[in-house]
C-alpha cells in the first residue's frame, strides 16, 4: 500500500491515501466543504465553485473537488477569503432561482436551502425580474423539468454520459440563456433517467409519478428491497400517514445495485397502495 499523504486542514493534521480529492480528505476529517456539482461517482468537474478553499502558497482560491492532495499541503476551508467566495457563489445561484420552496419537491432536502442558511447572504441585491420559464417541462415519461430551479451543476448531463450510457440530456446556449434539455427527436426515456432526480441537488429534475409526494418531515423512511425483480436492489420506502408509499429513493449496496435504481423498479411502487394488508387476516368456517 502506498504511503499516506499528510497535510493539515484547518488546523487538523489528516492522513489520506494519494490521488485522494480535497473534498474527500476534509470530508474524512469530519470538515464540510459545501458542493453542488461534485458527486463521488462521476468525474470531477469543478463547474460550480462551491467548494473553493485557501491553499497556503497559492495566490487563488481553488476548488477543492478538482485539486488532489498534496504532502504538506496547508487547506484553509472557511477563513474571511473563503467565506466571501460562498457568498458571492450563492448571491450568483440564487439570481434567477425562483423562491418556490413551499412547493418545490426538493423543499425541506435541499442543499441550496441549507447552505444559504449557513453560508450565504442574508438578503439580495438582484432587483430585476427573474427569468421565467414554461414550468415545469417533460423531458420523458417519468421526468419533468423546472429549468428556472437549475443551477448548472451538469450532475445529469454527466450521469448520461458516464454511467448509464444513454446520452439524452445536454447543455443547451450560453450564458444567461444556458439550459439542460434533451437532443432534438431523443425524449429521455432512458431506462435509467430517474437517478437524475436524486442527483439533482436543487428540485430541477423531479419524478412525474412522484411529483408533490408531500413534505420531507411529513414522510417516514424505512429500508426495503425492490421486488420488481431478482436483482433485490436495495431501497428507501417512502411512506406518509404511516401506511401509503409516495416514493421510492436508492440505499447503495455496492455488490447488487451500486446505489442506482432502474425507472421500472423506482416508479412501480402503485401496486403497493392497492388492497394494501395492513393487519393479519384470519379466515373463519
Amino acid at each position: 500500500m502506498a504511503d499516506l499523504v499528510t497535510l493539515t486542514i484547518d488546523g487538523r493534521t489528516v492522513q489520506v491515501e494519494p490521488g485522494t480529492l480535497l473534498v474527500e480528505a476534509a470530508a474524512q476529517a469530519g470538515i464540510l466543504i459545501p458542493v453542488y456539482c461534485y458527486h463521488p461517482k462521476l468525474a470531477p468537474v469543478g463547474a460550480c465553485r462551491m467548494c473553493l478553499v485557501e491553499i497556503e502558497g497559492m495566490p487563488k482560491l481553488v476548488a477543492s473537488c478538482t485539486t488532489p492532495v498534496k504532502e504538506g499541503m496547508v487547506v484553509h476551508t472557511n477563513n474571511a477569503r473563503v467565506e466571501k467566495a460562498r457568498r458571492g457563489m450563492l448571491e450568483f445561484l440564487l439570481v434567477h432561482h425562483p423562491l418556490d420552496c413551499p412547493i418545490c419537491d426538493k423543499g425541506g432536502e435541499c442543499p441550496l436551502q441549507d447552505y444559504t442558511y449557513k453560508f450565504g447572504p442574508g438578503q439580495s441585491r438582484y432587483t430585476f425580474a427573474k427569468r421565467r420559464w414554461e414550468k415545469p417541462l417533460q423531458i420523458g415519461p417519468n421526468i419533468l423539468l423546472d429549468r428556472e430551479r437549475c443551477i448548472m451543476c451538469f450532475r445529469c448531463v454527466r450521469f448520461c454520459q458516464e454511467i448509464s450510457g444513454h446520452e439524452q440530456l445536454g447543455v443547451f446556449e450560453r450564458g444567461n440563456g444556458q439550459e439542460i434539455g434533451v437532443h432534438p427527436d431523443q425524449p429521455f426515456d432512458s431506462q435509467f433517467a430517474g437517478n437524475t432526480i436524486e442527483l439533482c441537488p436543487v428540485g430541477a429534475l423531479t419524478g412525474a409519478p412522484t411529483r408533490f409526494f408531500g413534505r420531507t418531515w411529513e414522510v417516514a423512511h424505512s429500508p426495503g428491497v425492490c421486488t420488481g425483480c431478482a436483482a433485490g436492489c436495495n431501497i428507501r420506502v417512502d411512506t406518509r400517514d404511516g401506511s401509503e408509499v409516495v416514493r421510492y429513493w436508492s440505499r447503495e449496496n455496492r455488490h447488487t445495485d451500486d446505489g442506482w435504481l432502474c425507472d421500472a423498479g423506482r416508479f412501480g411502487f402503485g401496486f403497493v397502495n392497492e388492497r394494501r394488508l395492513l393487519e393479519p387476516k384470519l379466515k373463519s368456517g
